[in-house]
């Protein structure tokens, strides 16, 4: 079973995100703030980061940084909804939830998701 870091912005994201991936059998740590992401990673180890669209660009970008450096070489899936902010990371251009958990399933597969989940 596969770690999950998800960053959401707000607490019902943070809640409903967990609960979707844990019942597809993934197990989550999830955080709200840069701070969280941090804290994490001393007791946490995770297989895929996902940075979800509540955040505005620049925090984005200092979430995905802070997020490599903890857990270097971890894939990121962005959730975004025009385009992408974070640079070389996969990401999806949706709200759905089945999107995002066919993204999720096709990273930990080793495939790239560039905008929508195949």
């Amino acid at each position: 079973m596969a770690t999950i870091l998800s960053v959401a912005s707000t607490e019902v994201l943070r809640t409903t995100r967990q609960l979707l991936l844990e019942q597809q059998g993934y197990s989550v740590c999830s955080a709200t703030s840069l701070d969280e992401v941090k804290n994490l990673a001393h007791t946490e180890k995770v297989e895929l980061a996902l940075i979800g669209h509540g955040f505005p660009g620049p925090h984005k970008r200092e979430i995905a940084k802070a997020v490599l450096e903890c857990y270097p070489g971890v894939p990121i899936l962005e959730m975004c909804h025009h385009s992408p902010e974070i640079p070389n990371v996969d990401f999806v251009l949706s709200d759905s939830p089945a999107d995002l958990v066919r993204a999720v399933r096709n990273i930990l597969e080793g495939r790239r998701v560039r905008g929508f989940a195949e």
